[in-house]
């Protein structure tokens, strides 16, 4: 729970490699972790990681709310 003039905070650890390709183009790929759960979730664009972090952030604060 949030104390009154608290920000909620998240943690995210995100891992970012580039992956051997036979072509021209870079692979890049990626893994993100929501450090407070432990839920990882691996990526291969930055939508797929905007989405991941958009997602935790959304249900915590509809937690949070839950217990006000």
């Amino acid at each position: 729970m949030v104390e009154s003039g608290e920000r909620p905070q998240h943690l995210f650890l995100v891992r970012i490699w580039q992956e051997p390709s036979s072509s021209a183009s870079v692979g890049w790929r990626g893994l993100v972790e929501h450090v407070p759960s432990q839920q990882r979730m691996y990526f291969k664009s930055l939508r797929d990681l905007d989405d991941f972090i958009l997602l935790r952030i959304q249900s915590l604060a509809a937690a949070s709310k839950q217990d006000e």
